[in-house]
């Protein structure tokens, strides 16, 4: 029967070891990369609740758009900013990853 461990007891034993601090921060950066909405929103500790209020909507429209491949990019915009974040939207080309252009999507705003 395997043994059940205290998480706190674990967390001790990986961070005492030599680089860990850099490999977990290095690992914490990847997952924020990848993060989806529905996971950025939980780290922020604001339900799907919360976040209809202040855009206007239901809870069940928060839902949706959290589960949804294809997303208007004003709808993004509007979500994150109620997260206290701002959308920036880049060009990164294929053959040059260096070479990142800003979007602009009205006249008025560039969203990078």
């Amino acid at each position: 029967m395997p043994t059940t461990r205290n998480f706190q007891e674990l967390h001790d034993r990986v961070t005492v070891r030599p680089g860990a601090a850099e490999r977990l921060a290095a690992l914490r950066h990847d997952t924020l990369r990848e993060i989806g909405l529905y996971e950025l929103r939980r780290s922020l500790k604001v339900s799907q609740s919360e976040l209809a209020v202040s855009l206007e909507v239901t809870q069940s429209a928060i839902s949706q758009l959290e589960r949804a491949e294809d997303l208007k990019v004003s709808t993004l915009s509007n979500y994150l900013e109620c997260l206290g974040a701002r959308l920036e939207l880049v060009a990164v080309f294929n053959d040059d990853e260096d070479r990142v252009v800003p979007i602009r999507i009205s006249r008025s705003t560039v969203v990078h």
